[in-house]
C-alpha cells in the first residue's frame, strides 16, 4: 500500500534501494516509497498533512485528491463534457447535418442529380461518372425503407449498394435517376459483390417499391 495516499492497486517495483529493501512506484499519486516507509515531507517543504479525499473520503497527503481517478471523476462533475449541439440552415432554420450550414434546398451549389445525364457528368468530369453515380446510389438507398442487409446471404455487420445493371451499359442520355433508382439498386455484402461482379452470382432486377 502506497503509504502518501493510501493506492493498493498499480504499484509497480522499481528495484532495490540501498539497503536492499524493495522500492516501489505508486501511479495512483505518482510518489516513489520503500517497502515499509512512513509518509515524510521532502527537504525544505512543509510536514506532510494526512487528510481525506475530497471525492472518495480516503486519507491522503495530497493536496486534494487521493488519485488521479478521484480528481478526474470531479472534473467530470464539474465541468461535463460538451455535448454536439444540433445545426440549423442559416437560411431557413431546418434543421440539417453535421458539418453543414445549409440545408439541400437553400445550398446554391446542390446539383439535382436526378436531372443529369451520363454524356453531362462526362462533359464536366470525364473520370467520375461512376464515383458520382455511386454517390446518388447510396443516397437514394439509404433514403429509402430498404433495410442494410446482405440481398443474397443476409450478413448486417457491412453492406456495399451495387448497381444491379452496370453503369457502363447504359447510353450517355440516360438520366441518373434511370441509372440509380432504387430498382437498379441492391444491398451486398463484400464477397457477394465480388462474385456478383465476376459473374458468380446472378441478381435479376427488382420492380419499384409501391408507395
Amino acid at each position: 500500500m502506497c503509504p502518501y495516499c493510501g493506492a493498493t492497486q498499480r504499484q509497480r517495483k522499481m528495484g532495490l534501494n540501498y539497503v536492499g529493501v524493495q522500492r516501489f512506484l505508486c501511479n495512483s499519486c505518482g510518489r516513489r516509497y520503500s517497502l515499509g516507509a512512513k509518509p515524510r515531507a521532502k527537504p525544505g517543504s512543509h510536514p506532510l498533512v494526512v487528510k481525506p479525499c475530497a471525492v472518495c473520503g480516503r486519507p491522503t497527503t495530497n493536496p486534494k485528491f487521493c488519485s488521479r481517478s478521484c480528481s478526474a471523476t470531479h472534473s467530470n462533475l464539474v465541468a461535463p463534457k460538451r455535448k454536439k449541439e444540433p445545426r440549423y440552415c442559416k437560411y431557413c432554420g431546418v434543421q440539417v447535418e453535421k458539418r453543414s450550414r445549409v440545408c439541400d434546398a437553400c445550398n446554391p451549389n446542390n446539383v439535382d442529380w436526378t436531372s443529369r445525364t451520363i454524356g453531362e457528368i462526362q462533359a464536366n468530369a470525364k473520370y467520375q461518372v461512376s464515383a458520382a453515380l455511386r454517390t446518388v446510389a447510396r443516397q437514394v438507398y439509404r433514403q429509402s425503407n430498404r433495410p442494410r442487409v446482405c440481398h443474397n446471404c443476409g450478413y448486417d455487420k457491412h453492406v456495399e449498394i451495387c448497381h444491379i445493371r452496370a453503369i457502363g451499359a447504359f447510353p450517355d442520355d440516360t438520366p441518373v435517376a434511370v441509372v440509380s433508382g432504387l430498382d437498379n439498386l441492391v444491398a451486398l455484402c463484400p464477397n457477394c459483390h465480388w462474385e456478383f461482379d465476376h459473374g458468380l452470382l446472378n441478381i435479376e432486377p427488382r420492380p419499384p417499391d409501391k408507395k
